[in-house]
């Protein structure tokens, strides 16, 4: 790895490691005990790793994929020097191509509204899922229309080197899930303000296939 790409993954790590690391816990708080987690866009690995001893108590198995080469290389020295090699695996591949599996849980952390074409990739993702298994994300959701962030946002890359993506609103994402074939199962907001909240969301075809309502499990404040 040469030395920017070494520097772009320091700074992704410097830049977002502390509030991602937070998400990452909230999701493995949820899953069961020996779950196969499938991390899309697992970046440099800091996130998850940060919650390591989460790992070890619960036995989980996370299988993490990401398309940045600098950060699947600095996530597979991470994972080595935590002494989780047989818990965690790092693949260098996109969404679009995985084809592991079957997952009892997935989650995109962040990088949901960053793909070309979310709707295919979590139809890709739910058919990589045992029946009736959550898909988890965490999610910045503007309030109100803001056309100068529309603007600003994509540009943040040039001068970060992290792909913040694109602007998102609530029913944009809602859209997405439902054309999917999914429910909303949960919706929690993790941190938030006027303008814009952070929000751990879950979905699955749970609710389609009992029958059940289309009504998800909304919290409006942080959990405990």
């Amino acid at each position: 790895m040469t030395l920017s790409s070494r520097l772009r993954a320091a700074v992704y790590d410097a830049a977002i490691v502390g509030m991602t690391a937070t998400w990452y816990a909230q999701v493995l708080q949820r899953l069961a005990p020996r779950c196969h987690l499938l991390d899309v866009g697992i970046g440099t690995g800091s996130a998850l790793l940060a919650n390591a001893a989460l790992l070890r108590e619960k036995a989980l198995r996370v299988t993490g994929i990401d398309i940045d080469a600098a950060y699947i290389a600095r996530c597979r020295v991470s994972i080595d020097r935590a002494g989780l090699a047989d818990a965690v695996t790092a693949r260098l591949e996109s969404i679009y191509d995985h084809d592991g599996g079957p997952y009892e849980a997935a989650y995109f952390s962040g990088s949901f509204m960053l793909l070309p074409q979310p709707l295919a990739a979590l139809r890709h993702v739910r058919s990589l899922l045992h029946p009736g298994s959550p898909i988890f994300f965490t999610q910045t959701f503007e309030h109100r229309p803001s056309p100068l962030l529309e603007r600003i946002k994509p540009l943040l890359r040039s001068v970060t080197s992290i792909d913040f993506g694109r602007v998102t609103y609530e029913a944009d994402f809602r859209r997405v899930v439902e054309e999917a074939g999914l429910r909303m199962q949960e919706k929690t907001v993790l941190h938030g303000s006027a303008r814009r909240s952070c929000v751990l969301v879950s979905v699955s075809d749970a609710a389609r296939r009992r029958g059940g309502g289309d009504r998800p499990s909304d919290s409006d404040s942080a959990p405990p």
